[in-house]
């Protein structure tokens, strides 16, 4: 009897933990970088210099381990319909790409190097729920796509500025099952990535895209919680003390200016510009900015995150319409 009340115990008190659970999407697939380059200019030529975001060494642990399992097809990338993709396949591919982008050929030894050295970004299929107490966003991680990314410097309105130039998938990797913690590797401490959450093409929801019927209440409720006083919000992910409620309040308001245009009874035009309060609603959160520490499980291929902390993003824009910056309400933290 004592071991049926315990289990009934238990069973009740993990559905309440599941009940503070709720759905955010089913699937969003979104690109992180995990490089980030910058110009190094010298007397004789300008050249582009990467610095990691993630931890170097456990990162090339991580795509080595990838690439011997593909190799001795162990592994197998998929298309993202599911389609298998032997590694030899993409060997030729990525050569091909290569050749015609540059003119020149590439031997297998050189393509083998761009595949351990230039992936420059990774792309995520992932499933997020949402802790209706601290309202922070729990990441599943249904598969990773390794993107090789090659830049070139140009010049813009009278600047050198990097752009890309060549772009290659590898494809899609799948765990192999649960996550296994006896051989896992801290890929990052805290990585952080700004990701727009509305997309406009319709044959590509999944795409950095959230669905309004889960998203829409999602963000009503982590503002009205933020202004009662339900959650702790900060300025910045480092601040040492939370926001009040007034500051809450002031950081979603601001100014329009207004010119109105009047004529009087003689035809006589006058403008008279008007600063006019207004304030930021859901409606106006267009993208996230995630601060997040990385795992990555060397046996069964998973990838663990755990989000550090996020903010709600609004874009700025001017009166041409012209993009100005994205403006972060405030910042969650998990600590």
């Amino acid at each position: 009897m004592k071991r049926l009340l315990f289990f009934v115990s238990a069973v009740l008190f993990a559905t309440f933990l599941y009940s503070q659970e709720r759905l955010l999407t089913m699937k969003i697939v979104y690109e992180v970088p995990i490089m980030q380059g910058r110009i190094a200019s010298s007397e004789t030529k300008d050249s582009i210099v990467y610095d990691y975001l993630v931890d170097k060494r456990f990162w090339w642990q991580t795509i080595d381990r990838v690439n011997a399992l593909a190799k001795n097809k162990k592994l197998f990338f998929t298309t993202f319909k599911g389609d298998s993709i032997v590694y030899d396949s993409i060997m030729s591919s990525l050569t091909l790409a290569l050749n015609k982008q540059y003119g020149k050929t590439h031997t297998p030894q050189e393509v083998q190097k761009i595949i351990e050295e230039q992936i420059r970004a990774v792309r995520f299929e992932e499933q997020w729920h949402y802790d209706e107490n601290n309202m922070l966003i729990a990441k599943r991680v249904l598969a990773f796509n390794p993107v090789i990314i090659r830049d070139t410097i140009a010049f813009e309105q009278d600047e050198l500025k990097i752009k890309p130039l060549f772009r290659y998938e590898l494809g899609w990797v799948r765990p192999r099952g649960e996550v296994l913690y006896k051989d896992t590797v801290v890929v990052a401490r805290n990585i952080e990535f700004t990701i727009p959450i509305y997309n406009s093409q319709p044959y590509h929801w999944w795409d950095s895209h959230l669905e309004a019927e889960y998203s829409v209440p999602f963000l009503e409720s982590l503002i009205d919680k933020a202004e009662n006083g339900h959650i702790k919000v900060y300025e910045a992910p480092s601040s040492s003390e939370e926001f009040i409620k007034p500051e809450i309040l002031k950081r979603k308001q601001f100014d329009v200016l207004e010119t109105f245009v009047s004529t009087d009874q003689y035809g006589n035009v006058s403008e008279r510009d008007t600063v006019i309060k207004s304030s930021y609603t859901s409606d106006n959160i267009d993208h996230f900015r995630f601060g997040e520490e990385w795992y990555f499980d060397k046996e069964n291929l998973n990838f663990i995150k755990n989000t550090n902390y996020f903010a709600p993003m609004v874009s700025i824009f001017g009166k041409q319409g012209d993009f100005r910056g994205l403006y972060p309400l405030y910042y969650i933290r998990r600590r």
